[in-house]
């Protein structure tokens, strides 16, 4: 399986491969990572697994706020 995680151009390698440790526990250490930056990307990461889009970015997060409070 490769998964495939997008990270801001300052992460550090410790915390990349934190956000690998975890995809290791939840699918198996059966994994090949593929690693690319987004400068737009304030915080947090996206990752595509199994055709599961995880979105853990600022960005997503801020949109989920936005749509709570205006419907």
């Amino acid at each position: 399986m490769t998964i495939t995680i997008t990270v801001p151009a300052n992460i550090t390698d410790e915390t990349y491969n934190e956000i690998c440790e975890g995809f290791k526990k939840r699918y198996g250490n059966d994994i090949t990572f593929l690693k690319e930056t987004d400068e737009k990307i304030i915080g947090g990461f996206i990752a595509e697994a199994n055709g599961i889009v995880y979105d853990t970015t600022i960005r997503s997060k801020l949109n989920m706020v936005k749509k709570v409070i205006t419907e």
